[in-house]
């Protein structure tokens, strides 16, 4: 179905040139879905600017279709992305019928719109929506219907346009439409080099997503995390597919490369599948640096923004920037560069990064051109340097948001087009001055289709304005330019507006420094401390990173899961609580400890202290050593001085002073006896005993008394 307005075109235009039309063939609608069908079939009517007048225009919002017909024009491919005099721009693209009704014979035209030669417009252009009101250059009618859930492809060659403008070079910008449906893209041209060309460079993150499963408890989550993680499908192996070919500095999290850490890191067991693709991954990105110059960022990519900004954390952000130096050793790339994943920059932020880098140094920092405040109306040279002299990498957040939108082949054929017209826009704000540099750097959510960012990097390496540098070269220009005439004291002017907030606040960073050093503390005393420590502190540590921004949901699950295992050892060794009479001047009290774990506690220290001068503590107990779900009794030796009742504080430690265990209350009933009580007892024993003896006395039975014999008198006879 031609649109009236593009059939007002061919009208006028048939007055100035006739147009080849080839008659269709009648064919099954199905065949209209087809790549071959189309190409056998289809009716092509090519209407050149040559072949139209002056005159044949359309206003946008013209071509108007029923409410049941709904086309949607998908790009393949806008060939070449620069062209010379004389060639022929080729579009490939898919026509779709997303609507009810099918489409008898769609029109697929080609409208070049007004100039965009600056980067606004060019922005402009590509956000607009609908029919766009310019110049018919080329149209196709599909032979065929394109029925309801259908598609059917197309391919049309445009010819003169690298001649159609007054300038020498430039983009021009083109809607591709069909009915009420458009897509808007640009075709760059060069008939004559008038102008100094730009050097460019490009940095991708290579980290981790925000996956509270990566790290704590070994089990089938903690496998399947990595699998998705690190797999072939993850999106850190199509970040390494899309660029290995190509001279792109990747910017690596050491947790990619556990190996290469001074000290071993939980990685896993040695047969287990995540530490095969974490060896895998480290192997691979080992292999292929010394073609990507790499920076290592602090360890776990730690969020250098969020402590930039809250002026706190030095001491963990200095020993996680401190392990970037040896895997950058190893590695051949460097570890002395900040980058910030907002890409803001301020005076007192940079202060802050210089003494989170005290070894290595800081070098320089990566941030967005329009956090730096320039503001002078044109685009600010990559290479900048702060007025205290920090080299400063400023990437270009347009072209930048461009190659982030890699993610699928129809996408990347627009952004790689806006990449070539915005680039374009840029070299006509100065385009007679040598020496401009361009940065671009991929977001840290960067996740490309691998095929597309493969194409959009060579179409970008093929604009002729564009000269292929390397970030080391691009630092080096850095460190020799002009200071920065003003940049923000305390808050950035325009800091990248697509990135996360940080999850890490004042309190959140203090209470992370306490959760680390507790973790260690309490794997001091643990039987399995080595494994608790490395699985647990690791943990701890990634909550440090930048990842956590895109989840904040996913930081406070890994941080209840930290503190839980810390807090299980804390609150399983305990003091049994309890009331003691002691009854003497000094002699031992008795405590209970006991261990509710499954594993031996040893050399945890309990301190004994009495809240109120009845009792002293003489000397404390020894370290203990507990088994398992046991209880240990310790003596404690005390000193009576007056009766009474004498709470105890009672505290559990390990070697280095953490409190691992819970006090308990134990409430001491004083009674101190005194010499009066001995002398009174042996008083009452004399008593007891003179008593007895007197009670024996007179019980004793008085001496029997015989009475005088009569004789007796015998008879005789």
């Amino acid at each position: 179905m031609v649109p009236a307005a593009v059939r007002r075109v061919l009208a006028a235009a048939s007055l100035v040139l006739p147009l080849a039309t080839v008659a269709p063939l009648a064919v099954p609608a199905a065949s209209a879905t087809t790549s071959a069908g189309f190409r056998t079939t289809a009716t092509t009517t090519a209407v050149s600017r040559r072949s139209l007048a002056a005159t044949a225009t359309v206003t946008a919002g013209e071509a108007a279709v029923p409410a049941a017909q709904a086309p949607v024009v998908e790009l393949s491919s806008v060939s070449p992305a620069v062209l010379a005099s004389g060639q022929d721009l080729v579009i490939s693209g898919l026509l779709r019928n997303e609507g009810t009704a099918a489409l008898v014979r769609p029109t697929i035209s080609v409208v070049v719109g007004r100039g965009a030669r600056d980067r606004a417009a060019v922005r402009a252009w590509a956000a607009a929506r609908g029919p766009a009101a310019g110049s018919v250059v080329a149209q196709l009618v599909v032979p065929a219907t394109v029925r309801p859930g259908s598609s059917s492809p197309f391919r049309i060659a445009v010819k003169g346009l690298a001649d159609r403008e007054q300038s020498t070079y430039g983009a021009l910008p083109l809607s591709i439409e069909s009915g009420a449906a458009s897509v808007r893209t640009f075709a760059g041209y060069q008939r004559l080099k008038q102008y100094q060309p730009m050097t460019v460079a490009w940095a991708v993150p290579v980290t981790l997503d925000p996956d509270p499963d990566l790290f704590g408890a070994a089990g089938n989550a903690r496998e399947a995390a990595w699998t998705r993680a690190l797999g072939p499908d993850s999106r850190v192996t199509r970040v390494l597919d899309a660029t290995q070919a190509t001279p792109v500095t990747w910017a690596v999290d050491p947790t990619l490369a556990p190996g290469l850490l001074a000290s071993p890191v939980d990685v896993g067991t040695k047969s287990s599948p995540e530490n095969a693709l974490r060896t895998e991954v480290q192997n691979r990105i080992q292999t292929e640096a010394p073609a990507h110059i790499p920076w290592v960022l602090p360890d776990t990519d730690a969020d250098l923004g969020a402590v930039a900004g809250l002026g706190t954390g030095r001491g963990l952000m200095q020993t996680l920037v401190g392990r970037a130096g040896p895997v950058a050793q190893k590695l051949g790339g460097r570890g002395d560069l900040a980058w910030p994943a907002d890409g803001a920059y301020t005076a007192s932020g940079e202060t802050t990064l210089r003494q989170a880098f005290r070894r290595p140094s800081l070098a320089g920092q990566v941030a967005s051109a329009g956090a730096l405040g320039l503001g002078s109306g044109t685009t600010p040279s990559a290479a900048q340097r702060s007025t205290t002299g920090l080299a400063l990498l400023a990437y270009d957040d347009s072209l930048s948001g461009l190659l982030a939108r890699t993610t699928s082949p129809s996408e990347g054929v627009l952004s790689t087009q806006q990449f070539m017209a915005d680039s374009a826009a840029l070299l006509n704000e100065l385009p007679g001055t040598s020496g401009r540099t361009v940065f671009v750097a991929a977001p840290r959510s960067f996740n490309p289709d691998p095929e597309t960012a493969r194409r959009f990097l060579a179409a970008a390496a093929s604009l002729p304005w564009l000269t292929p540098s390397s970030t080391e070269d691009l630092l080096a220009s850095a460190r020799h330019a002009a200071p920065t005439p003003a940049a923000p004291v305390t808050r950035p002017s325009d800091a990248s507006p697509n990135v996360a907030k940080p999850v890490l606040t004042r309190g959140r960073i203090a209470q992370l420094e306490r959760t680390v050093r507790t973790v260690r503390g309490v794997a001091l005393i643990r039987d399995d401390g080595d494994e608790f420590a490395r699985t647990w502190t690791r943990a701890a540590e990634q909550l440090a990173s930048v990842r956590w921004r895109a989840a904040p949901t996913a930081w406070n699950t890994l941080s209840g899961r930290v503190q839980a295992a810390a807090r299980q050892t804390t609150t399983a060794v305990k003091v049994s609580a309890g009331t003691v009479n002691f009854l003497a001047d000094s002699g031992r009290l008795q405590i209970t400890v006991t261990n509710d774990l499954d594993v031996p506690v040893e050399d945890v220290k309990l301190r004994v202290e009495a809240s109120n001068p009845r009792l002293r503590i003489d000397s404390q107990p020894p370290v203990l050593r507990i088994g398992p779900k046991s209880r240990a009794t310790v003596n404690v030796s005390v000193t009576a001085l007056a009766a009474g009742l004498v709470p105890l504080r009672t505290t559990l430690t390990t070697p280095d002073g953490t409190v691992v265990g819970q006090g308990a209350d134990v409430l001491v009933r004083v009674t101190p006896t005194g010499d009066w009580v001995y002398w009174g007892l042996g008083g009452v024993a004399g008593a007891i005993l003179l008593l007895g003896v007197v009670r024996s006395v007179r019980r004793r039975p008085a001496p029997a008394v015989s009475e005088p014999s009569t004789p007796t008198r015998e008879t005789i006879g």
